[in-house]
């Protein structure tokens, strides 16, 4: 208001400087139509590119367009997994493949026919230190994620079930391991042959259940396995 008072007396001027003010202050005194809703679909004519649209004048701007709410961002589904117990399950995996590994490499030598001895003992040690190390550590760090996940309940459930089933094949390795069962083993129930004997076939199932465990937390569905 305090600017068209002080326009008017130029606008009262001599001509020429008349006419330049006026289309100024029919611009100030001029209503702003702001639609009420912007609707992409309805009017694809009003909307311009990004590019024309930064072009335009301020004021031929419209305020819903200046004022539009940034769309939320999508909320994070899955368990938060965190990094140490991402760094054991990379360690627990690779047991079977140095199982497998050494135990080939074991058979290349002498071996002692005498019933009982094991012939394998500096494997059989790795693996405890390993079991001591990685495996029992992680199967609590797991059982305790499970138990505070924020799941569907069906997911939920199958997710608790994973440090259950992996305790169980850990019992099972310690049982391998007691043997000293690294003989090459062929499994009736995958029918598949292990180089590092029955003990690299429970660290299979250990892998597994591993994996199963990580696709339940990020929300997926797993199949059922056979044991």
């Amino acid at each position: 208001m305090l600017l068209l008072q002080l326009l008017s007396p130029l606008a009262a001027a001599p001509f020429p400087l008349a006419a330049s003010l006026s289309p100024l202050a029919a611009a100030i005194t001029a209503p702003i139509n702001v639609p009420r809703r912007c609707d992409r679909a309805s009017t694809p004519a009003a909307w311009v590119g990004r590019r024309e649209l930064l072009r335009l004048p301020l004021g031929v701007l419209p305020l819903a367009a200046l004022h539009a709410a940034p769309a939320a961002a999508a909320e994070p589904t899955g368990v938060r997994i965190s990094d140490s117990v991402k760094v054991k399950i990379i360690k627990a995996k690779s047991l079977r493949a140095m199982v497998r590994r050494s135990a080939q490499n074991r058979r290349s030598l002498p071996m002692d026919t005498t019933p009982g001895v094991n012939n394998y003992p500096s494997l059989t040690q790795e693996l405890k230190r390993q079991e001591k190390l990685v495996l029992l550590p992680l199967q609590a760090e797991l059982a305790r994620i499970a138990a505070s996940a924020e799941l569907p309940e069906e997911k939920r459930k199958a997710l608790a079930l994973q440090p259950l089933l992996l305790k169980g094949h850990l019992l099972e390795l310690q049982q391998a391991l007691a043997e000293a069962k690294f003989e090459e083993y062929t499994s009736k129930t995958t029918k598949a042959t292990y180089p590092g004997g029955k003990v690299e076939r429970e660290l299979e199932e250990v892998c597994e259940t591993l994996d199963d465990f990580l696709a339940l937390a990020a929300g997926k569905d797993v199949e059922i396995r056979d044991d």
